[in-house]
């Protein structure tokens, strides 16, 4: 259950971080690069967390 919890709570950090990250890097070219590097891998990262926390909670 924990656990199911935690890995929600990760996935909606993680996507929240990327909403803010996108919103910031569309004035920065630099920044801008580094975001579009890191998106999918995040994009993946959050899918996988908030798939884990949907199979957890239905294990319990």
């Amino acid at each position: 259950m924990w656990t199911a919890i935690g890995c929600l709570i990760g996935g909606l950090i993680l996507l929240i971080w990327m909403l803010i990250w996108n919103s910031t890097s569309q004035k920065d070219p630099a920044s801008r690069a580094s975001y579009t590097r890191w998106q999918g891998l995040m994009q993946v990262a959050y899918l996988a967390l908030f798939m884990a926390s949907a199979v957890l909670f239905l294990v319990w």
